[in-house]
């Protein structure tokens, strides 16, 4: 996922399907025009020598937005895998990406 600032916007662009079907759900949680705003704050530290990972919690969602869980369509015919078991199932374009172990499964590029 490439990520550009531009003083105060924000711009992610997706680099694999998989980030792209990711980025669209997460547009869809903050995109709610119904309701009040949604701002991402950051949580914890980020030091990228020690975590990859940067951790940001979605601020402004009701308690029932904040328990769905969002729907990820895949944007093709794919194979998906699971990154704990490695099991692997086949998806056709539009169908919903499964679950497995707790987590979503990543599309194989």
């Amino acid at each position: 996922m490439k990520i550009r600032i531009n003083k105060d916007i924000v711009e992610f662009t997706p680099e694999h399907a998989s980030e792209a079907a990711e980025l669209e759900a997460l547009w869809v949680k903050m995109g709610n025009c119904v309701g009040g705003n949604k701002s991402l704050s950051p949580i914890g530290v980020y030091i990228p020598s020690e975590n990859k990972t940067a951790t940001f919690h979605i601020e402004g969602l009701t308690e029932q937005e904040a328990k769905e869980v969002p729907v990820i369509r895949a944007p093709y015919d794919t194979d998906v895998y699971c990154v704990t078991c490695n099991k692997t199932q086949h998806v056709k374009a539009g169908e919903p990406i499964p679950f497995c172990c707790g987590r979503l499964m990543e599309i194989l590029d």
